[in-house]
């Protein structure tokens, strides 16, 4: 995107000397605020049982400044009515850490309610319309729906042979839309929290075969990556002990056509200072 113009005006003048008070504290009113928005963004996690907004400052090394979670109030169960609870969360964010408008949101969605699959085919050759249209079909069969309730992203990974396809219900996006647009914020990345987490520990990932897990609030996302791709997923709902979920992955392992060896790892993606039982190796999460 090319740099916005300023329609060739001028630089606003300074109030002249002399001029009443009245007039300078109007003058100053009208200069942007934008000083101390300046290196700080917002993240949501919006999960299934609860939401939390993170208030974060400087680039390099952000750090936390502000955070502020809910629970919801029974009867939520969708992502929608559960996107409409975050209006309250921002609202109580900015009451505690000043304004918020013009900031960047990045809006992590909880796995238990995104689609996921990793559809075995190479769509490279495929016009971008005719991919689509293998991906919405794959995941609305999944979530069974109908194709066009699905709103997809998908990314063919290395190799070309795995594409791994993410989606949600087509109603949540204008949601998302109209919350950000309430709180005069710009839209920044939305992901599944998998996703995320999985790219954020991508390097420490590389094994020739691994179980990943992700454990939250309603269950577990598993995954299964094989040199560094993922050939298979699943949400576990309700599971979370880890001996249950070592069961889960290594039935998800012999689904994938995989055999489980003495070089198959086991990641847990945890909280920072979690330790999990043998053989789950702990990676900290950045949420």
């Amino acid at each position: 995107m090319s740099p916005q113009s300023n329609n060739g005006s001028q630089p606003p003048k300074a109030p002249p000397a002399g001029a009443a008070p009245a007039a300078q504290a109007a003058a100053t009113a009208k200069r942007p605020k934008t000083v101390a928005n300046l290196g700080r963004r917002l993240q949501v996690r919006v999960g299934a049982e609860g939401a939390r907004a993170d208030l974060f400052s400087g680039w390099r090394k952000p750090r936390v400044v502000a955070t502020h979670q809910i629970e919801y109030r029974p009867g939520i169960a969708t992502l929608p009515e559960a996107i409409e609870a975050v209006d309250g969360l921002l609202a109580a964010l900015a009451a505690t850490a000043g304004p918020i408008k013009g900031l960047r949101c990045d809006v992590l969605i909880g796995d238990a309610w995104m689609l996921y699959d990793v559809v075995r085919a190479d769509l490279r050759s495929l016009s971008p319309r005719a991919a689509d249209d293998v991906v919405r079909s794959a995941l609305a069969d999944v979530a069974g729906v109908p194709p066009s309730d699905v709103v997809i992203r998908w990314q063919t990974q290395t190799g070309g042979h795995c594409t791994l396809a993410c989606g949600v219900p087509a109603a949540v996006l204008p949601s998302l839309q109209s919350l950000l647009r309430s709180h005069r914020l710009r839209a920044g990345e939305i992901v599944g929290e998998f996703v995320h987490e999985y790219n954020a520990n991508r390097d420490r990932l590389l094994s020739r075969c691994a179980v990943i897990s992700l454990v939250r609030e309603t269950g577990a996302q598993l995954a299964v990556a094989t040199n560094g791709v993922l050939t298979a997923m699943s949400f576990e709902l309700g599971v979370r002990a880890p001996e249950e979920l070592e069961t889960r992955g290594r039935s998800l392992l012999r689904g994938a056509g995989i055999a489980s060896d003495s070089e198959t790892r086991f990641f847990a993606l945890l909280p920072k200072g979690w330790t999990p039982p043998s053989p789950w190796v702990a990676l900290p999460t950045t949420a």
